[in-house]
């Protein structure tokens, strides 16, 4: 679940608080545990401690894998103030002080987007500066300086295009792409194949804005691209202002290109869709990967599915395994030491035959099958009472897309266990279900895990009344869904392609494709507890405005 960051220390709700109880592991076990997320977790819990001396802090601190914000943050609560690194404390700097310093210093300082506004005499200074050492600055700072910035930019290189447009702001940008641009000069950038330039694209493409920038792309012919999402968001975009002959080639295009099963899914899909022509969704009935797509194809045609899904092991012990569920470390040190080769999968397969270990069992035959079998298993469910089984399905849709179940997963962010919990959100989440005697190592325990994602997911199906919703607003926070639905841009009654075209238009992309595999999670946990979801008339169900 991605939330923005909260970089103070988490108050606990209970007889436990961050600020008064003994840390979880000691700078001595600190010191033996393996590097990874895990541990930095547990590194930035004892440097928030209130009894964690500064000295102890900063030996901490050297263990860590991955820097982040909020570990530099606890850090500096403690009272470390490391010097500014130079990058920073350059690009601080005022034009009048950087005189008599060195060209790195200088290249921090210069701020791109400035130039087209810079006085001649600053604009010098820079060149003169940077000539020797940073000749592609000096490039970049010409076409800035050029009497047209657009075609500049349009004959330089793939990759000096797309930092020069990422070094401008959203105005700037919106001002030199208000008029057409030459259609063969995108092709010739396109056909670089520069994941930069792809990106440009895809952001263009998706934005509200940029309708000159659309119209363009769409008179050029960029069937020279590679990657399977941008050919499909040309497609997209054919679809809004273009040809429906030319959206069915850069589907074509992005379901050859995709390595992916749901991309290729995705694009047979969109073909069908603009074409109506059921052989479509005859390829779509014969994927074995489930997804919303596929989902779909087979409730139209009323066929069998293809993909094959297991929701339950059998022949399970009751007893408890060897691996502890909720230890963090013990989970990393197997995955990471996980062999390859099937045989030797198979072989380690009996570890985890046990009711306690069902998602770690599920994730090694994953291995095995290489993911041609969809596993929706429904782990440590017997223990809580539900109100129905769309509380259940949705529960378990979000977990099995944020953890595959996992209980001790730790996230990049420190997001926590099952439900992948952000440490900031357990204090306001224990006192609603008053719950005391709550630590952030509780997110390991899946019931707990459960009990709080599942009231999190109540609050928000209560806000936004549709699972999507509750989907987008639980992976991308609830603010940034009301402010994308309150443009009213999306999920339109009259527009064509609805509901449809706007699961694609969704800005952000982590937010988007996540919203649709929630969605065939939930339609299909739904099927496997007896309650049978037309996933079309589901989704009509969004339309808003």
């Amino acid at each position: 679940m991605r939330i923005f960051w909260v970089v103070f220390g988490v108050v606990f709700f209970g007889f436990c608080q961050v600020a008064s109880c003994a840390p979880l592991l000691s700078l001595k076990e600190l010191q033996t545990k393996p590097k990874g997320v895990a541990r930095d977790f547990y590194i930035w819990e004892f440097i928030t401690h209130k009894d964690t001396s500064l000295k102890d802090s900063l030996e901490a601190y050297k263990l860590v894998y991955n820097e982040i914000p909020k570990l530099k943050a606890a850090l500096e609560k403690k009272g470390f103030h490391a010097q500014m690194p130079k990058n920073i404390a350059c690009s601080k700097l005022a034009y009048e002080n950087l005189k008599n310093k060195d060209a790195q210093c200088i290249a921090y300082a210069l701020r791109l987007g400035a130039v087209p506004a810079m006085s001649q005499a600053q604009v010098d200074f820079f060149v003169s500066k940077l000539k020797a050492s940073h000749p592609n600055i000096v490039q970049k700072i010409q076409i800035l300086r050029s009497k047209d910035i657009k075609e500049s930019m349009l004959n330089a290189s793939a990759q000096i295009f797309s930092e020069v447009y990422n070094s401008l702001s959203y105005n700037q940008r919106a001002q030199i792409f208000g008029t057409p641009t030459k259609p063969e000069s995108l092709k010739i950038l396109a056909n670089a194949n520069r994941y930069s330039f792809n990106r440009i694209l895809q952001n263009v493409i998706l934005d509200g804005g940029f309708l000159e920038f659309k119209k363009s792309i769409s008179k050029a012919d960029l069937s020279g691209i590679k990657d399977a999402n941008t050919l499909f968001l040309l497609g997209i975009n054919e679809v809004r202002i273009g040809t429906k002959d030319k959206a069915m080639k850069y589907f074509a295009l992005s379901r050859t290109n995709a390595a992916d099963p749901f991309f290729r899914d995705r694009a047979i899909f969109w073909q069908y869709l603009l074409s109506d022509n059921v052989a479509f969704l005859n390829d779509l009935q014969a994927s074995k990967y489930a997804d919303i797509f596929s989902i779909y194809a087979n409730q139209k045609l009323k066929t069998t599915p293809n993909y094959q899904i297991i929701s339950h092991f059998e022949n399970l012990s009751t007893t408890n395994p060897k691996l502890d569920i909720k230890d963090p470390f013990a989970w990393q040190i197997l995955r990471d030491n996980m062999p390859k080769e099937s045989s030797k999968l198979k072989a380690i397969a009996k570890d985890f035959s046990y009711e306690l270990t069902i998602p770690h069992l599920a994730f090694v035959n994953n291995r095995i099958n290489k993911y041609s079998i969809n596993y929706f298993i429904m782990p440590y469910t017997e223990n809580l009472k539900w109100r129905d089984n769309s509380q259940k399905a949705m529960a378990l849709a979000v977990a099995k897309q944020e953890s595959t179940f996992l209980p001790a997963l730790v996230s990049r962010s420190y997001a926590l266990g099952m439900m992948q919990i952000m440490p900031f959100n357990v204090e306001p989440f224990a006192r609603k279900l008053k719950k005391t005697d709550i630590t952030l190592e509780s997110m390991f325990d899946p019931v707990i895990a459960y009990e709080f994602g599942r009231m999190y997911l109540d609050e928000l199906n209560r806000e936004f009344s549709h699972p999507l919703f509750s989907a987008y607003a639980y992976n991308g926070g609830p603010g940034f869904l009301r402010k994308i639905l309150s443009k009213k841009r999306l999920f339109i009654k009259s527009r064509k392609y609805e509901p449809w075209i706007s699961l694609e238009l969704l800005p952000v992309e982590e937010t988007r494709f996540y919203g649709m595999r929630v969605l065939a999670n939930y339609v299909i946990y739904q099927q496997i507890l007896g309650t049978e979801v037309d996933i079309e008339s589901l989704l009509k169900k969004t339309l808003r405005y």
